[in-house]
């Protein structure tokens, strides 16, 4: 669809890097190349090239790339929050697991079908075998407390009618259980119950000594309750080696959709295919292709692949459709390096956007001849409103925050981005809305979380962008998810 351009890697900073780790799940810190170190509160790890640490939900790390060093972290969906080693832990990552890690970074990402990780995806890839199956924490209110534990003594009775009891409605009981304990009541006391079940699994040795000790009809519905919550079966809990590193054989469905930007992405292993505004284009390892801004995109990544974005520039750049380059394997480094400045804030030290570098490594322009002064003030706004889809200032506010007047703003985007600021805006928002849908969030939940105070305004925006209202979006997009459910890495 385009001629090929060079990738200068010289663009791409090989300097020091940095990054706080500071999430609510567990997040692999996998170092590609050269050495980095992580300081937590337990203490200070070095870890070399092909190393990895596990670091468990809750945990701030501040992380330091080495010179030349590739640092990719990996985060875990937040439903396994509580999955994987309670401590840090050093691995070593197999060769084998390398192309699978590449994909769940994506993933990570949230923006393909189903978004997140599961962890036991991951502590199979790195040999570290079936995640321990651990009880979540009790509420910390006492009154919860006591609900907690008799949700625990009697699991015939449910808990509304254990809420009510202490004079708590269904949707109260819920919203307090989930914020306390990050559960819902219901899955709290099954994850308890399994957990418990693990327990004597490992004790006796037995399956079925877990078995016995629960509520479940069958050892059939023990198995699928059991997998359901720790992603691994009853009977792994009894294997002498860890369980092999699995093949990833589903598919990474990315779109269709539309953005106010183009979305460059490169094929680090396997196939891919593209579609742009109806047309196909096939890809392969070593392509850079660009996703361009303000047509209808798809990206469907076959299995096994790994595709990984490594960046956004204006739309209004003259950048191409489709494959714009390709590399070699020299590139693969400088590329992840790339990826994880943009999207997980592994930034070298005093080297300015990863958006510019991007720029220069294509041999992009600017699209006009703009005062940088007004240009490195447009790409400020832009950044701030791709991270907070919040933000619903007026054009004005946003001028005078990045200190330039409102017209010349709204010229610099229009120029810069080939659309205007509030429809950028608006592409931006739907970007960020059917990544949280496909993730399960509810609707309600999205129109705040991008910005609509008004849930009926974000399902006639969201209908008018999509054809369909968010709530049969996502009902599609969930029948869509291939076997093994939402979440599956």
């Amino acid at each position: 669809m385009s001629s090929l351009r060079s990738f200068d890697l010289t663009a791409i900073p090989a300097w020091p890097t940095r990054a706080t780790l500071d999430g609510n799940a567990p997040v692999l810190l996998w170092v590609v190349a050269g050495s980095a170190s992580a300081a937590l509160d337990s203490g200070h790890w070095r870890l070399a090239s092909g190393e990895a640490l596990w670091i468990p939900a809750g945990r701030r790390a501040q992380v330091r790339g080495a010179s030349d060093s590739c640092v990719l972290p990996i985060r875990v969906r937040s439903a396994d929050r509580a999955a994987g080693p309670t401590a840090p832990t050093r691995v070593t990552v197999p060769a084998r697991s390398r192309d699978a890690l590449l994909a769940a970074f994506m993933r990570s990402l949230g923006v393909l079908r189903g978004g997140g990780v599961r962890a036991t995806a991951i502590l199979a890839w790195i040999g570290h075998g079936c995640p321990v199956a651990q009880p979540p924490a009790l509420p910390r209110s006492p009154e919860l407390r006591r609900v907690a534990e008799e949700l625990l003594e009697d699991p015939s009775r449910s808990p509304a009618e254990i809420g009510a009891s202490h004079g708590m409605g269904g949707s109260v009981l819920a919203r307090r259980f989930r914020a306390e304990t990050g559960w819902t009541p219901v899955r709290w006391r099954a994850r308890h119950v399994l957990a418990r079940a693990a327990e004597r699994i490992l004790v006796d040795g037995s399956v079925a000594a877990g078995v016995a000790g629960t509520a479940y009809g069958s050892p059939q519905a023990f198995a699928r309750a059991f997998r359901r919550e720790w992603g691994a079966t009853p009977g792994d809990l009894l294997r002498d080696h860890p369980t092999p590193a699995p093949v990833d054989r589903r598919v990474a469905v990315l779109g269709p959709q539309c953005n106010g930007y183009h979305v460059v992405v490169w094929v680090a292993s396997g196939t891919a295919r593209l579609e742009i505004d109806g047309a196909e284009e096939p890809l392969r390892a070593s392509d850079i292709a660009c996703l361009p801004a303000g047509s209808t995109v798809a990206l469907r990544a076959d299995a096994g692949s790994a595709v990984m974005p490594i960046g956004w520039l204006p739309g209004g750049c003259e950048l191409g459709r489709g494959v714009v380059s390709r590399v070699g394997p020299e590139a693969h480094e400088t590329l992840i390096r790339l990826a994880a400045w943009e999207y997980a804030g592994v930034g070298p030290l005093g080297a300015g956007e990863a958006r510019a570098a991007l720029q220069t490594a294509l041999g992009v322009d600017d699209p006009v001849s703009l005062d940088p002064e007004t240009t490195r003030a447009a790409y400020e706004v832009l950044a701030r409103l791709a991270r907070a889809p919040e933000d619903g200032r007026s054009s004005e506010a946003l001028a005078a925050q990045a200190r330039v007047a409102p017209a010349a703003l709204r010229r610099a985007v229009e120029q810069l981005t080939g659309t205007t600021l509030s429809t950028w805006r608006a592409r931006a928002r739907m970007s960020w809305a059917r990544r949280m849908l496909r993730e399960g969030e509810p609707p309600t939940r999205v129109a705040r979380r991008v910005g609509y105070a008004d849930g009926a305004a974000f399902t006639r925006a969201f209908t008018r962008a999509h054809g369909r209202s968010p709530k049969r979006f996502q009902e599609a997009e969930l029948r869509s998810l291939p076997e093994g459910g939402r979440g599956a890495a």
